[in-house]
Order: structure tokens, then C-alpha cells, then sequence
């Protein structure tokens, strides 16, 4: 009786230990992060061009060691935050692993702004790949939580001069995003 006890007490270690410390994302790339700089062009590298957003908008990230990502991204009218999980698909390269659950919040004061909200909205509700979950309007707020489905990107995470670089590839619209982040 005593063998069988320690034979699975011993094998229920393996399997906590098995289970445990199993990182999705390298250490390098969790933490805080805040935008810096962006560019986009054509996958292939062709046509890429700096953008000025990072003065426009703000953009966090934070990412942790089990590929949860949360990003905050805030411009004049709205403030967005979107949560997902990423799975390793290569040495330094990653894809959704998922849907992306987003929840906005839309402001506004006149009646163009408040018309434009209702452009990105309807616009918002013709994509197949998204999924409203939730939506209501609150004074001069209207609030919406959604799910993305579709996965096209590949992401790649790489440090230079201590800085996130992150590269977004969406080869079905063969184009790149190129997001630099220094550390908050």
C-alpha cells in the first residue's frame, strides 16, 4: 500500500511539474508598455512609411508571461480597450489565440461627431468578424463591447536599444504595422 501511495504522490509531481512555468510570450516582451512611434506599409516592407499617431493618440500595452495582451488606445473620440490571448507560433512569433474582445467607448458633443459615431458603428455592425455583445448609449457616451473573430495577424515581438518592437503581418491584406514601445 505504502508504494502505491508514494508511486502517486510522485506521479502527481510530474504532472505539476509539467504543467507549471510554461511560458507563451519571453520575458523580454511582458510588462508595460507605451507606443512611441508607428508605421505601416505592405507586408513585404515595401511602401512603409513612419506615422505621426503617437502624438494623436495614446496606445498601452501590457502584456503578460501566460499571452494575455491588453491594449489601451485612446484618441479624441474614443477610448478603446482590447483584450486577447496570444499563442506562440513561431520562435518570436505569435498569432491570436481566440477572438479579441473589444469594449469602446464613443463621445461626443455635437451632432457631426455624434453622426460619425453612427458611421463607425454601422460600419462596425457590417463586418462579419465582429460580434456585438453589448451596446448602449449613456448621455453623450454610447458604449460597445464586441468580439473580433478573425485572426489574420502574425505578430512578432523583438527588443532593440531597450524598446518593444512589435510587427503586425495580416497576410490576407498583405500589409505590415510596426509599432515601437518604450517601457512604462
Amino acid at each position: 500500500m505504502s508504494k502505491k501511495v508514494v508511486s502517486i504522490i510522485l506521479l502527481g509531481i510530474c504532472f505539476l511539474l509539467v504543467g507549471c512555468g510554461k511560458e507563451v510570450i519571453d520575458s523580454r516582451y511582458t510588462g508595460k508598455w507605451k507606443l512611441e512611434s508607428s508605421g505601416i506599409g505592405m507586408s513585404d516592407g515595401e511602401s512603409y512609411k513612419e506615422t505621426d499617431v503617437s502624438s494623436k493618440v495614446s496606445l498601452d500595452l501590457d502584456i503578460d508571461a501566460a499571452g494575455n495582451v491588453k491594449e489601451l488606445y485612446i484618441d479624441d473620440t474614443v477610448a478603446t480597450t482590447n483584450s486577447y490571448k496570444l499563442k506562440q507560433k513561431g520562435d518570436d512569433e505569435y498569432q491570436y489565440d481566440g477572438p479579441m474582445v473589444s469594449k469602446r467607448v464613443y463621445s461626443y458633443e455635437t451632432e457631426s461627431e455624434k453622426a460619425n459615431v453612427q458611421k463607425n458603428l454601422e460600419a462596425l455592425k457590417a463586418k462579419d468578424n465582429i460580434k456585438i455583445i453589448k451596446s448602449e448609449q449613456k448621455g453623450d457616451e454610447y458604449r460597445i463591447e464586441l468580439k473580433d473573430e478573425e485572426d489574420n495577424f502574425v505578430i512578432s515581438y523583438e527588443i532593440q536599444s531597450e524598446k518593444l518592437i512589435v510587427k503586425k503581418v495580416d497576410n490576407k491584406e498583405k500589409i505590415l504595422i510596426k509599432e515601437t514601445y518604450k517601457q512604462n
